[in-house]
């Protein structure tokens, strides 16, 4: 399934560039001006990595992925250790009572970095890399058997491949509403309010997922093999 997975997906990047790509038309500046008024972004980084410079966001988003599946395939070829052997004790009371209620901070923070990525700092890189540190955090006091079972149920490691593929899919939609692939669709408000961006908050919220996926990926797999890396 999965060989099946990264061809399609190799085959489609293929027939992006080949019939897309256009050299000699790029800009070396931008102007805010510009980027406002065909845009919306107040983030002038987000505009540029998720508008003008899509293509770059994406083969990092794509080299993230692959980078995650090969450590994934080559840890879990590893020997486990003991569940007794990977359960960390903390002692500490203070640890297991504020930790869990940070996460709950933590999370609430990456969702507004994610929602405002395009109006504000942040972005879904950003944001994806704060929500793994707090799991991370939360599997030190918690059982690791109770990790592993939300590890799985959750298939995270089988749903974050399909990010590239699904920026792949608005690429070619990007036809649809703007006659260009990955061409930005412009929501109604004004520049500075949420509803504005236009595709901007689609794209933060693919990557917020992929970079937590794939943070949550590696996680996992070091608990599983602790002690033996």
């Amino acid at each position: 399934m999965k060989n099946y997975l990264v061809l399609t997906l190799i085959i489609a990047i293929f027939f992006v560039l080949a019939l897309n790509l256009k050299v000699g038309d790029m800009k070396s500046f931008y102007e805010p001006s510009e980027i406002l008024a065909e845009n919306g972004s107040i983030n002038m980084v987000s505009a540029i990595v998720l508008d003008y410079r899509i293509y770059d966001t994406f083969f990092e988003i794509l080299v993230f992925t692959v980078a995650i599946i090969g450590i994934s395939e080559f840890i879990g070829k590893i020997p486990t250790v003991a569940p007794d052997d990977q359960q960390i004790k903390y002692d500490t009371p203070i640890i297991k009572v504020i930790t869990p209620i940070i996460f709950q901070i933590i999370v609430l923070i990456s969702l507004y970095i994610a929602i405002t990525g395009h109006i504000a700092p942040g972005g879904g890189f950003a944001a994806g890399t704060i929500l793994g540190t707090g799991f991370l955090a939360v599997s030190l006091v918690r059982p690791t058997d109770e990790i592993e079972n939300l590890f799985v149920k959750s298939k995270i490691e089988k749903l974050k491949m399909l990010v590239p593929l699904l920026i792949i899919l608005y690429g070619l939609l990007g036809y649809t509403w703007g006659g260009t692939i990955f061409s930005n669709f412009h929501l109604q408000g004004s520049p500075g309010k949420l509803a504005s961006g236009g595709s901007a908050i689609l794209l933060i919220f693919l990557i917020y997922f992929e970079v937590f996926g794939g943070s949550w990926t590696i996680l996992y797999r070091f608990l599983k093999h602790k002690g033996l890396l």
